[in-house]
């Protein structure tokens, strides 16, 4: 169950091992995680580098220590899940595929629950992104920025904090350097605005089915553009 870890960053190491172990509910909420000493002999690592791999899952909200008492695994909050998918989206090794694979599943649905559950201020200010978006298209950084923007609004409008909390770094991850050498062309631009026009419209109108189709077709054109740009490199 616990594996020794080579001892490179042993202590960012074992926290990530006892992270997963939690996130599997291998070990559980209320749970008590194994001494320092059990666990040191089990990772094959001293007991500074325990306490620090402890302090670590301490900041990341995922245990409370109590003085004399040990460490104890605490309730997931949406916050600890952002933080943990930021993390595994920036060590990770995942394709724009699989990367788009995970956003289709999300956001389409967030989509959905968005044109069902979103106030007239989150339309209104979907709508103003939007806006912003036609307006500055051309200038790449501002653009990068709504859009990023756009999806965390979408998020936002399902009234779940864990859509955002997931939904967030993944989208931030479609323009990481390991998945695009060159940024979106300025067509791949003008075709995503076109996109997120329907989606606004279709959120608007409160219709479920058309917002989720036109989330779906966005994300497939844009991983399409992706790949495509990949392969000719950008011209």
């Amino acid at each position: 169950m616990y594996a020794p870890v080579v001892k490179s960053s042993l202590s960012q190491q074992i926290a990530r091992s006892l992270e997963e172990m939690i996130i599997s509910q291998e070990i559980q909420v209320g749970d008590r995680l194994p001494g320092e000493i059990e666990l040191a002999e089990r990772f094959g690592a001293s007991r500074n580098v325990l306490r620090e791999a402890i302090a670590m899952l301490k900041e990341r909200g995922l245990v409370d220590v109590k003085n004399g008492s040990g460490a104890y695994v605490t309730q997931l909050t949406a916050d600890a899940l952002g933080s943990m998918v930021n993390r595994l989206a920036a060590v990770g090794s995942a394709s724009p595929e699989e990367v788009y694979e995970i956003r289709m599943a999300l956001e389409v649905r967030a989509c959905g629950l968005a044109a069902e559950n979103a106030s007239a201020m989150q339309i209104e200010e979907l709508r103003l992104i939007v806006d912003g978006m036609e307006k500055n298209f051309e200038d790449l950084a501002s653009w990068k920025k709504d859009d990023l923007k756009f999806h965390r609004c979408l998020a936002n409008m399902t009234h779940n904090a864990l859509f955002p909390a997931l939904i967030e770094p993944l989208t931030a991850e479609v323009f990481s350097p390991r998945h695009i050498s060159h940024p979106p062309s300025m067509e791949a631009r003008l075709g995503g605005m076109a996109q997120h026009r329907r989606i606004l419209d279709a959120v608007e109108n409160g219709n479920r089915t058309a917002a989720e189709k036109a989330m779906a077709d966005h994300l497939q054109r844009y991983l399409d553009d992706i790949l495509r740009e990949a392969m000719t490199g950008g011209r």
